[in-house]
């Protein structure tokens, strides 16, 4: 009898080995996020289906910091269209507004409309007004599609993307 493969076995099963490996090559127990700052593990290679369960498992259950907007970049390049299946960004914004617009400009069309983006200054340097505007420019204040609240301290702004 042959042992089995990965993608015979159940679905419920799959997602727990997903898990496992995220947790493992990227995870820290006490966390309750993951930090874009490394790439993707090697099983997301394994094939499209594995790749497809295994960033549902990954983007679809976890929050996510975005620290640079350099590294916000490269992973909207290396995920594509898959994007879209991010929950939770939560982004560092410090006083390069100008590569923050640029990322804002290349994530926004491709998020999905179950997205929370959580924006936290992370620059004592930069002035709330400056912060405001950048985010006006993004379109966040846009309330045909984002839903403004407050976040859990006065240093975050959460918005939700409004389902058209």
């Amino acid at each position: 009898m042959a042992s089995p493969s990965l993608l015979s076995m159940p679905a419920e099963i799959r997602n727990a080995i997903y898990e496992l490996v995220v947790k493992t090559d990227w995870g820290h127990p006490s966390q309750d996020y993951f930090v874009l700052d490394r790439p993707l593990p090697a099983l997301f290679r394994v094939s499209r289906q594995v790749r497809s369960e295994a960033l549902d498992v990954f983007l679809l259950r976890n929050r996510f910091h975005v620290y640079t907007s350099s590294i916000g970049l490269k992973w909207l390049d290396l995920l594509g269209k898959d994007v879209g299946r991010f929950r939770c960004l939560i982004l560092f914004i410090d006083i390069n507004i100008d590569s923050w617009q640029r990322y804002m400009e290349a994530l926004l069309p491709l998020a999905s409309s179950l997205l929370e983006l959580r924006i936290r200054n992370a620059a004592v340097s930069l002035p709330d007004h400056r912060l405001k505007k950048f985010m006006q420019d993004a379109g966040l204040y846009n309330k045909d599609r984002w839903m403004n609240e407050n976040g859990d301290s006065n240093r975050e702004l959460v918005f939700r993307r409004i389902q058209i």
